[in-house]
Order: structure tokens, then sequence, then C-alpha cells
């Protein structure tokens, strides 16, 4: 049975985000304390349980704890939004913990980027659920963010009206044209892990939004051409490329857009590039599971409908 697309409730100043850690830990608590001081100045509350801070081997504590965690925390009346504290690897552990009942009646705004994107992938499949794909707690992205990041995240949080026009300079178009459709995606390595599995992704008559770090050209290729054979490029609505931080050649005499650029080139659906999205300094926060309208020969991203939806 298909889900029904569910924004979660719009947040308001004085409401409690909860900070937790379903992936990788933290070696200290500097970045934490810079991002948690930029949600505060937006007059919202913080809250974390010092188990966040535990470490077992790669994973921030065991797969119980995180697991207990993530549940408990969308059950928690007293919590408006979660976001999390970073990325890194130990989301996919996760999914076989969780008990869907615990969850699909507490949809609430949860927010990060790179292995969170499994959590999107699922929660989307699962019960239909928005997300936010932007910047996580310790993340410079956060804790250095603009003022124009900041209104933008504000009201991408709070305002069940907010349906902005998205435009940089820096956007290219690689195939001119608009599409329309529902934005799904995320880290490019965490969507093609997921074939497979329960959660892949849909992507069919859609805007693919991709990006990554640390991948050299090679495994992008690798990565998208999996997509490909998997049967899930073939039916696109159209392509939204963020950063590819760290993703050159050691060799120098190509570079990552070429492979992307190339491979991409070949669906014939409108694609624009350099949205300032993903893990570089610039991680403008999007909604995934809304629809957008995305006019690569302007440069803009719109939001067709908003995020969040009027509190009960």
């Amino acid at each position: 049975m298909k889900n029904q697309t569910i924004q979660p409730p719009a947040i308001k100043k004085g409401d409690t985000i909860a900070v937790i850690a379903p992936a990788s830990p933290i070696d200290g608590r500097e970045g934490l304390e810079r991002g948690i001081s930029v949600l505060e100045a937006m007059g919202f509350h913080v809250r974390f349980d010092e188990r966040i801070f535990e470490s077992f081997r790669y994973l921030a504590g065991e797969d119980s704890a995180r697991a207990e965690e993530l549940m408990s925390t969308f059950e928690d009346p007293s919590i408006q939004a979660i976001i999390a504290l970073r990325g890194g690897y130990g989301c996919s552990r996760l999914i076989p913990l969780i008990a869907e009942k615990r969850l699909r009646r507490h949809s609430k705004i949860f927010m990060g980027f790179s292995d969170l994107t499994t959590l999107f992938l699922y929660f989307k499949r699962r019960f239909g659920w928005i997300t936010i794909h932007g910047p996580m707690a310790v993340s410079p992205s956060l804790g250095d963010l603009s003022p124009n990041q900041a209104e933008h995240l504000f009201s991408l949080l709070t305002d069940p009206g907010y349906c902005p026009e998205l435009h940089f300079t820096q956007c290219e178009s690689w195939i001119p044209g608009v599409a329309e459709g529902e934005l799904v995606g995320g880290c490019l390595s965490i969507i093609a892990a997921s074939i497979g599995t329960p959660y892949e992704i849909k992507a069919d008559g859609r805007i693919l939004f991709l990006e990554d770090q640390g991948e050299p050209p090679y495994r992008l290729d690798r990565m998208l051409t999996h997509l490909h054979l998997a049967g899930k490029l073939q039916s696109l609505a159209g392509v939204l490329l963020g950063s590819f931080l760290d993703c050159e050649s050691a060799q120098g005499n190509y570079h990552s857009s070429d492979v992307l650029r190339d491979i991409l080139a070949k669906l014939h659906v409108p694609i624009m590039a350099n949205f300032p999205a993903g893990h570089g300094i610039e991680n403008w926060a999007i909604p995934l599971g809304v629809r957008v309208r995305m006019d690569s020969n302007a440069g803009t991203i719109t939001l067709l409908e908003p995020a969040v939806r009027m509190r009960d």
C-alpha cells in the first residue's frame, strides 16, 4: 500500500530540538556547542542525553542503545524536532531494530545528511515522512551558519506557508530545461547501498538530488552505473547535484564533474549542478519528499509545497 506523504508539524520559538547520535561518535564537544548556540539563537531549546558521547569502535554506542534513543526521542511529546549529531556510519545497522509501531504516529522534523540518508529513505518508504537534508549538530555548516541560511532554515522549520524560490549564482545548467516532481535523494554512496534493501530509493518521475564526499571519480562512476543497472535512473524527471567534496582524481587530468556529466547527460533530463548542499561548508537545508520545480536555465529550485504543516 502506498504511503501518503506526511509533513511534520511546524515548530516555534521555545520548542525543544533533541540531538541524537544514530551513526558515528565524536571526539570532543566544541563543534556541538557551536551548533547548539546557533539553534538557541533562533529561539529553540536544545536537549541531548549524555549517551550521545558513547563510542563503540566506529559507532556512537551499541546498536541497541542508538536504536532505542531514536525511537524514544520520536515518542517523547516534550520534543518537537530532532537533529542528528553527525553522520559517518551506523544508521543501516538500526533498521532491523526499529519497531515501526513506535514511530508511525510520531512524525517530527528530522534533519541531517550523509549517513542519515539511510533513515530518510526508510522513513519515506515505510511512513511517507518528509525529512530535512541539512546541517547536523556538529557540522561547521551549522556552527558557521550565514544569516541568509539561518533565515531560510528558521522559515523552513517554522512556517507552514514557506515555499521559497532558491537561486544561487554558482549553480550550473548541464542540461537545460524545467522539471517538476518530488525531491528525493541524498548521499550518493548511501543511495547506492540501499539497492536490494526494503528501503531502496524510489526515483521514477522524481527529481534526484545527489551529493557526496571523498569518493574519487571512478567510484562515482561505479555507483551511478550501479543505480542505472538497477533501473533507478531511466525515468527521472530531473537531476540536482550538490557538492562533491574531495572527490577529485589524484591523477589530476580529469575532474569528478567530467564523470558525473558524462554519465548523467545520457539520461536526457534537466540537470542542475553545484547546488550548495552536501558535505561542504554551505549546506542549505532542503526538504526531501516535497514537490519542487527545478529550472536549470534560471538556476532555481522552487518548493511547490512547504516542508511542515500547521500544528494540531
